[in-house]
């Protein structure tokens, strides 16, 4: 087969899990005889929107740098000129399949292109950005708190991310059209992939696919195996490691907040591997490790779990894990797991893994503290059966009769119409240049102010 995979960043650039994933199934798909090709996105902007062709393990693809500043933002999904050139790529490729990964800095109708080419889609869902603009489903002032209300303007209008100058009507007109795009590239894909059963069942809620919407696969491990297990502490000290960005979402500050909570402090000693996410987390953590015995290791290589000193793995993210390939590293490493007890975490837990309440750190201090007083525990939770590790030529196995069964249903064949393309391409025109002149002359305060004041003549007037 030709196939053309759509993802919105792709190594060497960028090495998320998704990201490391779509590379790995790549370099199977062309082991096993498919021509593959990807059409990436990617986080360095250009003064002037730019394709740029690259060839990496025997791989052909472009990768797209966006010219309109923040294309992160949730707003900015819908890209015309990305369209465009998603189109030109597939007239060029003439793949027999087109499978998606994410819209995120590339353009929001990557199935409908592909379905107006002639071409059928698989959709794999890697998180929840199909059901969420803030994407993780985490609202509140610091963002950790769990949202499980459906998607609408009623509901999201105050919470995503907005420009001072924006008023509800226009936040509203863009939450329509995401939700409309979603439920559009999610309908029109003939195979769905979600790698966990929850993560399927509330798009499909969410999304009103309909019952059995998704091919539930497990993505496989990226690694089949470390060269070396951890040692164990030696040191009378139970050693706790975390692996990861050091980004909130994660939840390295529940660990060491879980630490301080235990009352047995003392008996803890704290690894964190990773980078933290800007200065003011890296304030927030060293704040917290200060009564507490915590090691920084900074940026590393998974290989060097190996080698580390390590008695129980950590994973505290405040997220709803779609997978976690961290769960799989953790299995590998053979050592005993604490995880929050939420999405595929909770789904894959056995006797090894001992779950806490998701972003409760006086439970996991609980935990902790149990570990701390019954020694054996750890002992009975590294003889107890690991969660599954699905090797991933074992998931290509799966996804491939997943592909033959959307080769035979073929292209949609209701195509929707380029015309509400084109209107959205004027207004998404129109608020990318009042955005960029607002930001590049620093009106964006004056913008408010003036509003603000406006506000207030308009009630003025009304009293009157």
């Amino acid at each position: 087969m030709k196939i053309v995979h759509a993802v919105h960043g792709y190594p060497p650039e960028l090495i998320g899990g998704t990201e490391l994933y779509v590379a790995r199934l790549c370099r199977e798909l062309l082991g096993a005889g498919h021509e593959v090709s990807v059409f990436a996105g990617s986080v360095e902007w250009r003064k002037h929107f730019e394709l740029e062709p690259f060839e990496q393990d025997g791989i052909t693809g472009l990768r797209v740098h966006r010219d309109d500043l923040y294309f992160d933002r949730w707003d900015k999904g819908y890209n015309p000129l990305v369209a465009g050139a998603f189109r030109d790529f597939l007239e060029e490729r003439r793949p027999d399949l087109v499978h998606v990964h994410h819209w995120i800095r590339l353009t929001t109708n990557l199935v409908a292109e592909a379905a107006r080419a002639g071409v059928p889609a698989v959709v794999t869902t890697h998180d929840l950005y199909a059901s969420c603009p803030r994407v993780f489903r985490l609202k509140g002032e610091r963002g950790d708190e769990w949202c499980d209300q459906p998607m609408g303007t009623a509901v999201c209008r105050d919470c995503v991310p907005r420009w001072k100058f924006q008023r509800d009507e226009e936040i509203e007109g863009s939450l329509t059209s995401y939700l409309e795009d979603m439920r559009a590239e999610l309908s029109l894909a003939r195979a769905r992939v979600a790698p966990s059963r929850g993560l399927a069942e509330r798009l499909q809620r969410e999304l009103d696919l309909g019952p059995e919407a998704f091919h539930v696969l497990p993505h496989g491990s990226l690694s089949d195996h470390f060269a070396g297990r951890p040692r164990p502490g030696r040191d009378g000290r139970i050693h706790l490691v975390y692996w990861s960005h050091l980004h909130p979402i994660k939840g390295a500050h529940l660990l060491l907040s879980a630490v301080a909570e235990s009352g047995r402090a003392d008996r803890f000693h704290v690894h964190l591997y990773g980078e933290p996410s800007g200065p003011a987390y890296r304030e927030r953590l060293l704040r917290l490790a200060a009564p507490i015995e915590v090691t920084f290791h900074g940026a590393f290589r998974p290989a060097d779990l190996a080698g580390a000193t390590m008695d129980v793995a950590v994973i505290p993210t405040l997220a709803s894990e779609s997978y976690s390939f961290l769960l799989d590293e953790a299995v590998m490493l053979g050592v005993p797991i604490l995880a929050a007890d939420f999405g595929a975490l909770a789904e894959r837990a056995t006797p090894r893994l001992l779950t806490f309440r998701r972003n409760d750190a006086a439970h996991l201090g609980e935990r902790l503290r149990s570990i701390a007083e019954r020694p054996q525990l750890l002992e009975q939770m590294r003889a107890a059966l690991p969660p599954r590790l699905v090797r991933f030529e074992e998931h290509v196995r799966a996804l491939a009769e997943v592909y033959a069964l959307a080769l035979k249903a073929g292209p949609p064949a209701a195509v929707p119409s380029d015309e509400t393309a084109r209107l959205r391409d004027q207004w998404r025109r129109r608020e990318v240049g009042f955005q960029e002149l607002v930001r590049s002359e620093h009106w964006e305060a004056v913008v408010a102010e003036l509003r603000n004041r406006i506000e207030e003549l308009e009630d003025e007037l009304r009293r009157r």
